[in-house]
């Protein structure tokens, strides 16, 4: 259970906390082998202290094994003609 400051709460988990949450045969020696390509559901309970009320919401996280991650500009073409050169446009985000 987290307190809010200013409507905001940080929470980190571990590579240790998200491989206990994988079945143990799906586990190997290469621990973050075992990580990559998995999305996480993070669901959020916050209920308000004076009327009782709570509210709920979710959101996803995508683990990678890269320190970058990469998402197409609006200018990318969604289309392209086989046998030609095709340009994309990426943004990189740093995730250190």
């Amino acid at each position: 259970m987290l307190q809010l400051v200013e409507g905001k709460a940080d929470i980190a988990v571990t590579i240790g906390e998200l491989l206990k949450l994988l079945p143990p045969n799906s586990r190997n020696k290469d621990l973050l082998y075992n990580l990559r390509y998995l999305t996480v559901v993070v669901v959020a309970n916050v209920t308000e202290a004076a009327t009782g009320i709570t509210l709920s919401g979710n959101s996803t996280v995508d683990c990678t094994h890269t320190k970058y991650q990469l998402s197409f500009l609006d200018i990318t073409p969604t289309s392209f003609k086989p046998g030609l050169n095709v340009s994309a446009y990426v943004r990189t985000n740093d995730l250190k």
